[in-house]
């Protein structure tokens, strides 16, 4: 029998792997007059030369207040894929109404159509994205303080008691930032973009939104259960000071490691749903041919990366006849952050130089950092929604849909009914990254799927 001192504790959420994604910005600089960049877009016009900088930056602040500018902003897609200019992408987007509310506010201010475009985009990216990765980091931070003072052996005090309740608001606020992106991006992606659309699903209170994502069955009937409870768990200690005060009926800190679990668990799905954390799902079970190509980039970028800051390692490798670096590949389920299991680039035979290991693995971590940044910013390019790329990975690799399901923490039919809208959707893209975009199995109807 454990007792309550060695309470140990496995989060589904890994701290160190989980992808914030950067929130878009813009800004004002004087280069010869008033300059608007927006990402690789700079903005520069004659009605923005007679105004001073201070004076375009306040005008770009007073298009927030904007009722016009909102619906813009509200209507705008989440990502840009790669394939398209970002203009030509937002004007084939978004609906003609809010193409002509651009072009009115175009005439009554100093930005062009280009630059009021790019600008809601990026609002949009801080709006949605941008807020739910800050509540992630806070709920981070908090999770772990928890799990300090439980590992620590310390008493069912005030302490723990104020740190665990936070827990709970921050893991109910994540998880709704997460439920109401999650649902306003199947909506956009189901083509269904009406002004309406944004209104309805902030209208609508955090019970509904969660029954809306399991009547598409993205939920699972026991995911959406788990979400409930944590839900109502934090519904009564809002409501209930006397009950807060105590933190209900629980009695011992191996009760309150197994909630904390448990919360991190419902999280962890709604991420994985959310698209937020598919990185290291693809990247182990991803298909060969993307696999070999986000290798392959990782590779590159990290010896262009130690040419500038490692140029004598590098070079110490690159001397070896063992090691033939672009061809480096290794089986990402079988390496370690200590130790890689590398199948391609190396000959170990008899290999006994240590120092060479050393720099070896040294590059190879790094290599294996830049192979998950390489799979995210692809998913952010992809003409695909992040999930559906994942989805479309999995496919290709030959998995069944139990399989995709199970790692993506969703329904089986939610899986069959992605692989249905993959094929129409993939772009030269995402068709240059595998061999074959799957197609769909023989048709299967409603009391054929069990």
């Amino acid at each position: 029998m454990c007792s309550d001192a060695d309470i140990e504790i496995s989060f589904a959420i890994d701290a160190d792997t989980v992808s914030l994604r950067p929130i878009g910005d813009y800004r004002v600089e004087d280069i010869e007059g008033p300059t608007v960049f927006v990402g690789g877009a700079m903005y520069r016009s004659p009605p923005l030369s007679e105004l001073d900088v201070n004076e375009v930056r306040d005008a770009l602040q007073q298009l927030s207040n904007n009722s016009d500018f909102q619906s813009i902003i509200d209507n705008c897609p989440t990502n840009t894929p790669l394939v398209y200019d970002d203009i030509d992408y937002l004007t084939r987007h978004l609906p003609t109404s809010a193409l002509e509310k651009c072009q009115a506010l175009s005439d009554e201010t100093p930005f062009e159509n280009e630059l009021l475009l790019l600008v809601a985009y990026v609002e949009r990216q801080n709006a949605l994205i941008g807020h739910s990765d800050n509540v992630l980091e806070y709920y981070l931070e908090q999770r772990n303080e928890v799990k300090e003072q439980l590992q620590a052996g310390s008493d069912l005090d005030g302490q723990l008691e104020r740190s665990f309740f936070s827990y709970l608001l921050l893991a109910s606020a994540l998880i709704e930032e997460l439920t109401t992106e999650t649902v306003l991006n199947e909506l956009f992606r189901e083509e269904a973009r009406l002004d309406s659309i944004s209104e309805f699903v902030q209208s609508v209170g955090h019970a509904k939104r969660l029954e809306i994502l399991a009547d598409i069955q993205i939920l699972e009937e026991g995911s959406h259960s788990e979400l409930v409870e944590v839900k109502n768990r934090r519904n009564s200690l809002v409501h209930d000071a006397q009950q807060r005060a105590g933190l209900g009926d629980l009695g011992s800190r191996r009760e309150i490691a197994r909630i904390l679990e448990k919360t991190d668990r419902c999280a962890d799905i709604l991420l994985t749903v959310s698209g937020k954390n598919i990185e290291s799902i693809i990247a182990k079970r991803g298909c060969d041919e993307y696999i070999d190509h986000a290798q392959s980039e990782a590779i590159a970028d990290t010896r262009a990366t130690w040419e500038r800051e490692n140029p004598e390692k590098l070079a110490t490798l690159e001397d070896s006849e063992r090691a033939t670096i672009e061809n480096f590949r290794w089986d990402v389920e079988e390496s370690t952050s200590e130790s890689f299991d590398i199948i391609e680039g190396f000959e170990f035979s008899g290999f006994d130089d240590e120092e060479l290991y050393a720099i070896l693995m040294a590059f190879m971590r790094d290599a294996s950092a830049a192979f998950i940044d390489r799979i995210d910013a692809d998913a952010n390019e992809s003409n695909l929604d992040r999930f559906d790329f994942a989805v479309l990975l999995l496919l290709c690799a030959g998995h069944e849909y139990s399989e995709v399901a199970r790692w993506l923490k969703t329904d089986e039919k939610y899986i069959q009914r992605k692989e249905n809208v993959i094929a129409w959707r993939a772009s030269a893209f995402e068709k240059d990254l595998v061999d074959e975009i799957p197609e769909p199995d023989d048709q299967v109807w409603p009391h054929e799927r069990g």
